[in-house]
């Protein structure tokens, strides 16, 4: 019964850090923006160690990843990789993926010029317009932080505000463009 209570609590708290974390979504002003605020704040609300974006080629993204590889903050914290290969590793599910275990094949999704200690990942698809375009990507220490079998309801529900988010930055962009 305690355990139940526990992990009641623990749900509060994390539902109110994610709802924090919404409230900001209108303020940001384009996706360079978005991911630039959204990748510290994660961090800093969770203390997640590692918090960083993959991004897939061969989607309609390609102007997104030049923006991305232009900011200062978010390049650090990027990994671009071909999307065959990032399907490979995440297939095609839109869900949240926990892993803690044969990490090996998640290590292509690590911005290449970073080197991560982690013993657990949570990988959130971005869609955008029905289209897996990437990953927010958090990585910890513990193998006990992200373990397959726990609840991604409010993960997904995060990361679904921001493919929505990124979705309508980007048809301003192409908006724009045209005229």
């Amino acid at each position: 019964m305690d355990e139940n209570v526990d992990i009641l609590k623990k749900n509060e708290e994390i539902a109110k850090k994610i709802s924090e974390i919404e409230k900001n979504l209108p303020s940001f002003l384009n996706a360079k923006d978005l991911f630039e605020k959204l990748l510290v704040q994660i961090e800093e609300e969770f203390d997640i160690p590692f918090v960083w974006i993959s991004v897939a080629t061969e989607t309609d993204f390609a102007s997104l990843i030049q923006v991305l590889r232009a900011s200062h903050i978010i390049k650090e914290r990027l990994n671009i990789i071909d999307r065959v290969t990032f399907l490979n590793v995440i297939g095609e599910s839109t869900k949240p993926i926990l892993v803690n275990n044969d990490l090996k094949p998640f290590f292509k999704l690590l911005p290449r010029k970073k080197k991560f200690f982690i013993k657990s990942l949570a990988i959130a698809p971005i869609i955008v317009n029905s289209e897996i375009m990437g990953s927010i990507n958090l990585g910890d220490h513990s193998n006990l932080r992200y373990q397959p079998g726990m609840d991604t309801g409010l993960l997904e529900q995060l990361v679904s505000n921001v493919s929505a988010c990124l979705s309508n930055f980007m048809t301003c962009e192409k908006e724009a463009s045209k005229q």
